[in-house]
This record gives C-alpha cells, structure tokens and sequence, in this order.
C-alpha cells in the first residue's frame, strides 16, 4: 500500500505497526536529533552517528542469546537519502556487512518482516 502524499511521520507509523505486530521490537535512533546543532566534527561518545538509519527493528531467536535486526530508513515516496545518510549506509555495507533498507511504503515493510520471519525459521531448523 503506497500512500502517495504520506508524511514520513505516517509511513513511519504504519511501519512501526506493522513491525510490532508481527513480534518485532522497535527503537528510533533519533541520529538526526541527537546531533543537531553539535559543531563537532566527531559526535560525543555514547551517540548515534548522522545519517543512522532511522528504525532499527529487533527479532527475536527463540533458545539463543542473539537476535535478527533490520536497519530501516523511512522516506516518503518522493523523499531523498541525504549526502549523510548515503555516507552511513555505505560505512555499514563496507565495513560490518550490514544492509540499510529504505522503505518508503507498507509493502516494503511487509517484505522485511516476513524475510525475518522465514531467516528465524530457517535458525529453529524449520521450513
């Protein structure tokens, strides 16, 4: 479902529904707020660099200490990725192998979650 004149408040919302209904915990990392007006060239230790993405989405794996986590920015269906955020994204893949996935609508999301889902499956031994 694509909401062509959706907020980023409101797709982060309906995200944010559908995540916790299907068991996911969410967190808001705020990276863009926890920075905001600093004149540091290095964030203070403790925080969220800029242009973190802006969920990060917990799955738990039932019988081990560890959990899958899904690293989303939410943009409207027009938005842009920030020269930041673009940064990040591309430190995360480089260096930790770690995938950032722009989700600008409920399909998307859904996508996610049930990948989550089947990869938690696959971890229990199940198919």
């Amino acid at each position: 479902m694509t909401l062509p004149h959706a907020s980023e408040a409101m797709i982060e919302a309906a995200v944010c529904d559908l995540f916790t209904r299907a068991g996911w915990y969410a967190l808001k990392t705020d990276a863009a707020q926890v920075t905001r007006g600093a004149r540091h060239a290095r964030p203070a230790r403790g925080t969220i660099d800029v242009g973190f993405p802006d969920r990060v989405f917990l799955l738990s794996l039932p019988g081990s200490p560890l959990c899958l986590a899904a690293l989303v920015e939410l943009k409207t269906a027009t938005g842009r990725v920030r020269a930041s955020q673009v940064a990040r994204h591309a430190e995360l893949r480089d260096r930790y192998g770690l995938k950032p996935q722009i989700v600008r609508d409920a399909r998307q999301a859904e996508h996610l979650i049930h990948e989550g889902l089947r990869l938690r499956r696959l971890l229990k031994g199940q198919r």
